[in-house]
């Protein structure tokens, strides 16, 4: 596989995959360039009264707490208006759901302690947060840290 980039001035930035046939490979490529593209947006968060435009990179994860949904990033914790099943379709791939009441960005976990029965906790990059996943999201928690960071 070869990787070229052709410079043109005339329109949009646009990326273009050539390939014989859409295999899991490229399938995973697509896939992290779409979480690269979206990840650079931002999402409008509150706090104190105050609306805040935080890239999504930046967030840890999302939680549901007392009826309402929080944002995580390394230093705050902002409320969102979204629900988590819409949160799931907007945010790009490399976020996740761990359990019931949380949606994690893949990319910010650092480490993974899975406990013998139940729930295992999750630690995040740059930051002392933790957040527990459910035993039964752990298969497809697994499975999407392969996906975006070894690119299996």
């Amino acid at each position: 596989m070869k990787i070229r980039t052709e410079i043109c001035d005339d329109g949009q930035e646009e990326i273009i995959i050539r390939c014989r046939a859409r295999t899991d490979q490229i399938k995973n490529i697509e896939s992290m360039l779409e979480g690269l593209v979206s990840s650079e947006r931002e999402m409008t968060l509150h706090l104190s009264g105050v609306e805040y435009y935080v890239p999504i990179k930046d967030i840890l994860f999302f939680e549901a707490y007392d009826g309402k949904i929080y944002a995580h990033t390394q230093k705050k914790t902002f409320s969102c208006e979204y629900k988590l099943f819409e949160l799931e379709n907007l945010l790009p791939s490399c976020f996740a759901r761990i359990s019931k009441s949380t949606v994690a960005n893949v990319m910010m976990i650092s480490s993974l302690r899975r406990e013998l029965v139940g729930n295992g906790e999750i630690g995040f990059k740059g930051c002392d947060k933790r957040t527990y996943f459910s035993r039964s999201y752990y298969k497809v928690l697994r499975d999407k840290i392969d996906e975006m960071r070894l690119g299996k």
